[in-house]
């Protein structure tokens, strides 16, 4: 009963995961800033989520439009203290590698060193392969390298304020506005009307579809690859993936940068005729996950990459949005 009791402190289910918790804490000497967040924390099916970010909450939202603005400090308090584990019971060795990987025999700095290389939306993959590598990727410790990951390339001003987020980076991680590394997709189709001529070659009863795709991939450092294309995504995937990997240039594909500030994103690319902006928004909750998807507000270009319509030459043209989102398309090769 007593380790019982020590099982549900900690914040395990059972007395089996207990137990591994403290032989992984005696393998690869966890500090107190390194304490995994507890299983009812970490998973969605015990308690609720944390505060999503809606509109509707005016607090969160003026919070992060502050932080924008200001350069407070970063420091916050670190959630979850918990006791030293009794070392006593670990397990042997050969049973901790068996249960957790060779990867256990690293120093844990090497072994954040390696996971650092990996997309951040790969450390939620990581912390299901074993109890023992969940204490590897679920800390706040981590959460923080996260952020600093996201955050600092994404925002216009480079700071984090965690202490709008309760001083805690798991908060700000899962609330702060943010676009996701990755690749997002609109599909717009159109039927047109046939102008039937003596040249029209169309038989009668046909439909004349119009269909094009707009192409947006993320990529962490604050650059996007942008594409106006008719290719179906199962086609520009590879030729995106070419571009990433040889370096090779695709004539539909141009680059540019992205900032992100509250929840609007402004995406800035420039194609060999003019210059194209776009004004999204962030979706916090959608059918495609967590900020899956970005409505499309905006749509302006110019010839000299003059946006401002105040300043001469103003030679902006300003066009008609369609009601389609981006949607956000998982698919590890581009994350």
């Amino acid at each position: 009963l007593e380790r019982k009791d020590m099982a549900d402190n900690y914040g395990y289910k059972t007395i089996g995961e207990f137990e591994e918790y403290l032989s992984l804490r005696r393998a690869v000497g966890e500090t107190e800033e390194q304490k995994p967040y507890p299983n009812e924390e970490a998973y969605n099916n015990t308690i609720s989520q944390p505060q999503l970010l809606d509109k509707s909450n005016s607090k969160i939202i003026s919070a992060i439009d502050e932080e924008e603005d200001d350069n407070n400090n970063e420091s916050g308090s670190i959630a979850g203290e918990e006791e030293e584990a009794n070392p006593d019971d670990a397990l042997p060795v050969e049973e901790l590698l068996r249960l957790g990987g060779q990867i256990l025999k690293l120093p844990e700095e090497l072994v954040h060193g390696v996971f650092s290389w990996l997309p951040v939306d790969a450390y939620a993959t990581l912390a299901l392969v074993s109890p023992h590598w969940k204490h590897l990727t679920r800390t706040e410790a981590v959460y923080h390298m996260l952020c600093r990951r996201i955050y600092l390339n994404q925002a216009k001003r480079r700071t984090m304020n965690v202490s709008h987020f309760g001083g805690s980076y798991l908060n700000m991680l899962y609330n702060r506005p943010r676009v996701r590394t990755g690749l997002y997709v609109m599909k717009f189709s159109e039927v047109k009307k046939i102008q039937r001529d003596m040249w029209c070659e169309i038989p009668v009863g046909a439909i004349l579809e119009n269909v094009y795709y707009r192409y947006i991939l993320f990529l962490e450092n604050g650059t996007v690859l942008y594409a106006l294309v008719s290719a179906a995504p199962h086609e520009m995937v590879r030729r995106l993936l070419k571009i990433l990997r040889t370096g090779e240039p695709d004539r539909a594909v141009v680059d540019g940068n992205y900032i992100v500030k509250g929840t609007s994103v402004t995406v800035t690319a420039k194609q060999e005729w003019q210059h194209v902006k776009f004004n999204l928004t962030v979706q916090p909750n959608s059918h495609w996950g967590r900020f899956g998807a970005l409505s499309f507000d905006r749509h302006l270009t110019s010839k000299s990459g003059n946006f401002d319509e105040y300043v001469w030459p103003n030679d902006i043209t300003e066009y008609k949005v369609p009601h389609e989102v981006f949607r956000y398309l998982i698919d590890k090769r581009l994350n």
